[in-house]
């Protein structure tokens, strides 16, 4: 059988360049992840995300609401919770106000890829 890897190698490794130019840095790369987990992790540091919530990618302790570590929550919910707030534990208020769109994917992004 014939050794087919020199022919195939230069064709996936394009196929990985082309694929890693499509997407910008720090940007999650999941199904179903829209948003940027490095301007996420500007928003949950801007936000005060961490006065409340313990997240080690993040570097915060707070003790008042959810663990995100412990937490493992789906992307959809952190959206939800991040936009409608919550009473799950505690109060976490809505940020459909404070956030665009944009800054909600975005910090969601950065919460669910920093837990899963």
């Amino acid at each position: 059988m014939q050794d087919l890897t020199p022919r195939v190698l230069p064709c996936v490794l394009c196929f990985a360049a082309a694929l890693a130019a499509l997407v910008a840095p720090g940007q999650a790369l999941a199904a179903g992840i829209a948003g940027n987990p490095a301007a996420g992790k500007k928003v949950f540091v801007a936000t005060g995300c961490a006065t409340c919530h313990t997240l080690k990618a993040a570097g915060a302790k707070g003790v008042v609401a959810s663990n995100l570590d412990k937490k493992k929550t789906a992307y959809a919910k952190i959206i939800t919770f991040v936009t409608n707030g919550t009473t799950t534990k505690g109060i976490m208020p809505a940020y459909k106000t404070q956030l665009s769109a944009k800054q909600i994917r975005d910090v969601a992004a950065f919460v669910y890829t920093s837990t899963h």
